[in-house]
């Protein structure tokens, strides 16, 4: 059975870091990121992995072209209210109905997670999905609910909670329960892991070993610095 990562707002790369290892037993890995800035590093993390997709695109509720405000930083959104004090510049992107992408890129019968930090577009994302009816396709769903720090959404949060509840959908989390640890790494790896998506037996944490060291001994030169973020 295939196992499928999609990670929604992929940003600098540091979700991709942490789900390439073979622990997880992932078939395949989409990362969607609409910002062009982020692009390039995506790929550099990406190259030698067949595994991966780099979509230059986001998810919405709908299929379209949006500007994205303060399109170079962390905190890039579609919504202007969101931008702390002055808008550093826009970028036009695309954006990607959530229902109809899923159901072009995974498969009847897939394993599939999704990592939803997308700045305020999440809410977008699950309404479409809840309505649709293709969030019932994931086995673990981990939202983090950006529109928190935007005054035109904020009431959103609340709302879809509220649609989570009364569909009874136990396959989503939220960040503030499952994204826990000292790094963004760290984080991932304990939601894959509270969901049982990991491999922990000794052979799999052997494999785990294995391929940080290779990946350390390869000196790519994203890591000649700081390893991928934050948040991504």
């Amino acid at each position: 059975m295939q196992k499928v990562f999609i990670d929604v707002g992929a940003h600098d790369g540091g979700t991709l870091y942490a789900v390439q290892s073979p622990k997880w037993r992932l078939d395949v890995i989409h990362c969607l990121e609409p910002a062009s800035a982020w692009w390039p590093i995506l790929e550099e993390i990406a190259a030698g992995d067949s595994r991966v997709s780099i979509h230059r695109v986001g998810l919405s509720n709908q299929t379209t072209d949006l500007r994205l405000f303060d399109p170079g930083s962390a905190g890039a959104s579609i919504f202007a209210d969101k931008a702390r004090g002055e808008i550093a510049g826009e970028e036009l992107i695309r954006v990607v109905r959530a229902s109809d992408w899923v159901r072009e890129n995974v498969p009847r019968g897939a394993v599939a997670y999704m990592k939803l930090n997308c700045e305020g577009a999440e809410c977008d994302i699950l309404d479409d999905l809840i309505d649709s009816g293709e969030i019932k396709r994931f086995a673990s769903v981990s939202i983090d609910f950006d529109v928190r720090k935007i005054p035109s959404q904020v009431h959103r949060e609340r709302e879809v909670r509220a649609r989570i509840e009364s569909a009874g959908l136990t396959n989503c989390v939220f960040a503030d329960d499952v994204m826990i640890g000292e790094t963004h790494r760290a984080r991932v790896e304990n939601w894959l892991r509270s969901v049982g998506a990991g491999d922990d037996s000794i052979a799999g944490r052997a494999r785990h070993l294995r391929f940080l060291i290779r990946r350390r001994l390869g000196r790519r030169s994203w890591l000649r610095g700081a390893t991928p973020s934050t948040g991504g």
